[in-house]
């Protein structure tokens, strides 16, 4: 019977690996270039006697992807022969300094300081270094903990040790048996202690999310011990609009038993060692076989933008310890890349896991991290209906056992494979769970005020900020852009969203930034990859400066007066969420179509909105920056997704809609109005949505009606194709 002997964990910079002489034990190597991990490699007993020159070559093979790709991504002149040249000769203390003379712009890491020197675990002592500390943005770090005073205390040590000391310090205790772990808090005075009595650790995440005073939220967990730096990277690492959530690199902190040997072999928190963006491109690719979500990070080491929460929803509080087990940080993720964000892995923001220590307790975490996943890859199912997570949970996941199982019975087994029952009985838990559990409820309630938080403020300078979703209209957009240009409100930006066009969009795009900057205007171009029309307007709004807010089609236009007398309205009153005016209804040549004349909406907008889509057409529409505090555009939706949002916003503040032609809406065959089918599904299921939050008799008549009116306006008929 062989028995396991422990992995010392060894960290080597690159300037001390020449005179690095193998271990005969079990050794865990860990290389570094100052502050930037490099890669890893395992030395069994018993194998590390094998030649230094192969030891070397080993060595090589794990440092080049990293190397190649930092050296790659430098600006100017800098010899990329040199790299190869190092590395075939072994001449690591030469090419650690070739880097430090050459590596001055690294990605994703603004702020970047290097040559200080780096404390290990058992190392830590008081920072202190010379280099300036800027922070762009606010941090809040959030750390759940339950029954577990004594890892706390290190968890806040490390924390309070940090080159950045300014970040609010959040400690939930979620459900605890005693007193002990706020104790341990009260000895710090700097942290905000919090009681969660329910059980659950995105329970527990939503409440320090909730709580949160600073626009980044960060999560460790009391296992962890961070780095001095995690705090001030994390801050300078969302300068990139599009991304919602960061996660880093994990790194043991002990391998001295079998079970955290086999949890870092087989299951660790480690992602790489390269930067990763995590885009709405890699989703579509990934869509169809299921969407590997779990590969950005892990929810030891993981921050977020407050607002995503208000974006797609908070923490699934369905998916956590005592419930479905775990996977309500990639499960999170998953949202944000399906409507259109993007996440962000860096390996250069690292942390050290505590592993569990005994065979029991890992078996406890594999079971809780497949009745997670399996959970997961239904809610997600359930949100989007992508079935990709079911050909996963159904086709992937017993592919994946099988073929373990039958290694394991010819021998060829993992040494993880003793944990295959208690991973099986995870799976079969996680779902007879969901299906117990499906029509929980998923998230906390949203607190909506009782007002606009001020009143509007109209000034002949105010910025008003027009978004233009644009995909494959390039042939419409100049049409567009020139009535923004021509509007007689002059201070505006024009933001155009590429939803991964493939026409002229992007040369359109091109020479209007050009011309309209030399006017001293705003035009900015954002390139998004089929996110479809709710997250482009989603993005455009997050890009945006202004203080009102409006949305154009790219195959329609303004009136030259329609941005000013929308904010005329503002001024007159400043308590308004929106304004809304009348369109016309255009031919492909422009000229005006039949149609209704606009009806003028002082009171009851709400109850309006109920019998119908009054508004009809979306850039008639200017909105107050505010709204977008709480409301947006939802991506689930295929079409209405503009009437589901005035809804809302309309059930809440009040909004005014005046007899004024803002906007032409043109009329072609590639209109999404005409799949009368589709539109009325969605124009019901918008409806439907406001079922639960009718207060009175007269908004249930409206409600009805609403169902009529829109069964009669699509001309529905159950028998008809």
């Amino acid at each position: 019977m062989n028995l396991f002997k422990p992995y010392s964990i060894l960290h080597l910079q690159l300037s001390g690996i020449e005179n690095f002489v193998a271990p005969e034990e079990n050794a865990y190597l860990v290389f570094w270039w100052n502050r930037i991990p490099l890669g890893h490699l395992w030395i069994e007993a018993g194998k590390s006697s094998k030649p230094s020159e192969t030891l070397a070559a080993a060595i090589v093979e794990e440092l080049r992807p990293a190397l190649q790709y930092y050296v790659d991504r430098q600006e100017g002149d800098v010899d990329r022969t040199a790299l190869r040249t190092f590395l075939a000769a072994g001449s690591f203390v030469r090419l650690h300094a070739f880097l430090d003379e050459n590596l001055t712009v690294l990605p994703g890491m603004p702020g970047f300081v290097r040559n200080i020197s780096l404390p290990f675990p058992g190392k830590a002592a008081p920072f202190s270094s010379d280099e300036p500390v800027s922070a762009p943005e606010k941090l809040t770090v959030v750390i759940c903990t339950r029954n577990r005073p004594g890892a706390i205390g290190a968890c806040i040590e490390a924390l309070l040790h940090s080159a950045d000391p300014e970040f609010e310090l959040i400690v939930v205790d979620n459900a605890p048996d005693d007193d002990s772990t706020e104790r341990v808090i009260r000895s710090f005075p700097s942290v905000r202690y919090v009681r969660e009595p329910r059980k659950g650790l995105d329970i527990a995440r939503n409440t320090g999310a909730r709580l949160a005073s600073h626009a980044l939220i960060a999560y460790t967990d009391d296992d962890v011990v961070v780095d001095p730096y995690w705090t001030l990277y994390l801050k300078s690492c969302f300068s990139d609009p599009l991304v919602m959530a960061v996660t880093g690199l994990v790194i043991p902190y002990a391998l001295q038993t079998r079970s955290q040997y086999i949890f870092e072999r087989n299951w660790g928190f480690n992602k790489g060692y390269l930067p990763r963006l995590f885009d709405h491109r890699y989703f579509l690719e990934n869509l169809e076989s299921g969407v590997r979500v779990w590969d950005i990070g892990a929810g030891a080491n993981m921050a977020f933008r407050r607002e995503i929460f208000d974006l797609v929803g908070w923490f699934d509080e369905r998916l956590d310890v005592g419930a479905a087990g775990c996977s309500g940080d990639s499960e999170l993720w998953y949202r944000i890349l399906a409507e259109g964000w993007n996440c962000l892995y860096l390996p250069h923001l690292f942390v050290y896991h505590h592993h569990r220590e005994t065979d029991r307790e890992l078996d406890r975490q594999l079971f809780s991290y497949m009745r997670g996943q399996v959970s997961s890859l239904l809610i997600q199912y359930e949100n989007y209906g992508h079935k990709g997570n079911l050909s996963r949970l159904y086709k992937g996941i017993p592919k994946y056992y099988f073929q373990r199982i039958r290694d394991r019975l010819f021998a060829k087994g993992r040494k993880e494979a003793g944990n295959i029952p208690a991973e099986l009985k995870g799976c079969l838990s996680g779902w007879l769970y969901y299906q117990r559990n499906r029509h929980r409820e998923r998230f906390p309630p949203s607190q909506v005020p009782a007002a606009m938080p001020e009143k509007a403020v109209v000034r002949p300078d105010s910025l008003v900020s027009v978004i233009i979703p644009c995909y494959n209209q390039g042939h419409y957009l100049p049409e567009a852009v020139e009535s923004l240009i021509a509007q007689t409100h002059l201070n505006m930006e024009i933001i155009v969203v590429d939803d991964g066009s493939t026409d002229t969009t992007p040369l359109v795009c091109r020479q209007y930034k050009e011309s309209i900057r030399q006017e001293g205007r705003r035009f900015d171009y954002i390139r998004v990859e089929r996110v479809g029309l709710s997250a482009a307007r989603n993005i455009g709004v997050r890009c945006s400066r202004g203080e009102y807010i409006a949305f154009l089609d790219a195959d329609d236009w303004l009136y030259p007066g329609g941005i000013a007398s929308n904010l005329h309205y503002f001024g007159v009153n400043k308590g308004l969420a929106f304004v809304s005016g009348g369109h016309d209804r255009v031919d492909g040549r422009g000229n005006i179509l039949p149609g209704k004349e606009p009806v003028e909406k002082l009171t009851d907008n709400f109850w309006s909105l109920l019998h119908g889509n009054y508004i009809a057409m979306e850039a008639s529409v200017l909105y107050r920056r505010e709204v977008f505090f709480r409301f947006h555009f939802d991506p689930r939706l295929k079409g209405c997704e503009d009437y589901d949002l005035n809804l809302e916003i309309s059930r809440h503040f009040p909004v005014l809609g005046h007899t004024a032609k803002i906007a032409a809406y043109r009329i072609h065959g590639g209109n999404m109005s005409n799949n009368r089918r589709m539109m009325l599904e969605m124009a019901l299921r918008v409806l439907k949505r406001q079922e639960k939050s009718l207060k009175n008799e007269s908004e249930k008549e409206a409600y009805a009606k609403g169902v009529k009116n829109w069964k009669k306006y699509y001309r529905y008929d159950p028998g008809r194709p």
